[in-house]
């Protein structure tokens, strides 16, 4: 899916939001960033899941 600036990004469901969730830090949020590229017939992306520090102080990354 894309966000209204068009850039993509991911909204992961079921299964994988699970896995997501497993995998990020007690007191910390994911953060995904997606690239992708086509040429040719060809495509490739990136995929970078960040973990984000929440500040219990403002419930914020």
């Amino acid at each position: 899916m894309n966000l209204m600036s068009g850039r993509p990004t991911l909204q992961l469901t079921g299964g994988a939001a699970k896995v997501l969730d497993w995998l990020v830090p007690v007191g910390h949020r994911p953060h995904i960033h997606v690239t992708i590229s086509d040429d040719n017939g060809m495509a490739q992306a990136f995929v970078i899941i960040e973990a984000l520090a929440i500040d219990p102080r403002t419930g914020t990354a």
